[in-house]
């Protein structure tokens, strides 16, 4: 009776034992088989907080506050996947694995998406001219004039902005100058395009201190105020232009996107950077 008991017991074991064996062995074979697409999911888990870090590092530079998102909990409404009942059998766990994967590609594109729209704005506000490009008075403003030279009503295409003989000039936005020499009317001129449209002239200059080619920050010295060309004393003949046509540098002296009526008025620019 001993016997008998000792030896069902192993029998027991050993369908148990064989039981145990077949589930490893079918645990194992999923692994196997989940192997690259767990690693595919990881790897855009690592592409999804890259982009992240970008973003908020774009944020960051654009003066924008982004927080990190929360943990989230709570009961859900419905399941977006269904599991099969056997999660050994073969592909039992691909509706999972790719509602994980479409929702982490639709994450990325979303997150690349605003980072991209962040970086955009930023060169936007890095290529439009801001400020004066020099201290100083304002000598002459964009509007009609009597010419000093023909004794002609013109149009100024541009600011007049009396300054000290050899103050520095500087670049109102980064860009390429695109011409840098002596341009008659102009004198000694400096021209940069800043992309988006965006176009501006530095004139009569005393020293330019940039060539053609160079790309040159917001702020950057760029050339020395003189008299050269048409001019009457030292000053910066500064113009602006939106794809070629010249508009009123004013509009771009001041943090506002539209300048009020007083400093419309104004008569002293500064310069940020001098």
């Amino acid at each position: 009776m001993i016997v008998f008991a000792v030896l069902f017991d192993f029998a027991v074991d050993r369908v148990h034992f064989l039981q145990w064996k077949d589930e490893n062995k079918r645990l194992t074979k999923q692994i196997k088989l989940y192997e690259p697409v767990i690693a595919a999911l990881e790897h855009k888990s690592a592409v999804l907080d890259s982009t992240q870090n970008r973003l908020m590092g774009t944020a960051s530079l654009a003066g924008l506050q982004i927080s990190d998102p929360q943990p989230e909990g709570g009961a859900e409404s419905s399941q977006p996947y269904q599991i099969a009942e056997d999660i050994y059998q073969t592909n039992a766990l691909n509706p999972m694995t790719d509602f994980l994967g479409k929702e982490l590609d639709s994450r990325i594109k979303s997150i690349t998406g605003l980072a991209n729209f962040i970086e955009e704005q930023e060169y936007l506000f890095q290529s439009t001219p801001s400020g004066s490009p020099v201290e100083g008075w304002i000598s002459s403003k964009f509007d009609f004039r009597l010419s000093p030279f023909t004794g002609r009503i013109v149009f100024h295409e541009g600011l007049d902005i009396a300054a000290s003989f050899g103050s520095p000039v500087r670049a109102s936005a980064k860009g390429i100058v695109i011409f840098s020499g002596y341009k008659p009317g102009y004198g000694n001129l400096v021209t940069i395009d800043h992309g988006y449209g965006f176009v501006t002239r530095y004139g009569h200059n005393s020293r330019l201190t940039v060539k053609e080619g160079d790309f040159v920050q917001r702020g950057e010295r760029i050339a020395l105020v003189g008299s050269t060309g048409h001019s009457t004393g030292p000053h910066v003949h500064y113009e602006v232009l939106i794809n070629g046509i010249p508009v009123n540098p004013l509009n771009f002296m001041f943090n506002t996107s539209k300048p009020t009526q007083k400093e419309i008025n104004t008569k002293y620019v500064k310069n940020e950077y001098n």
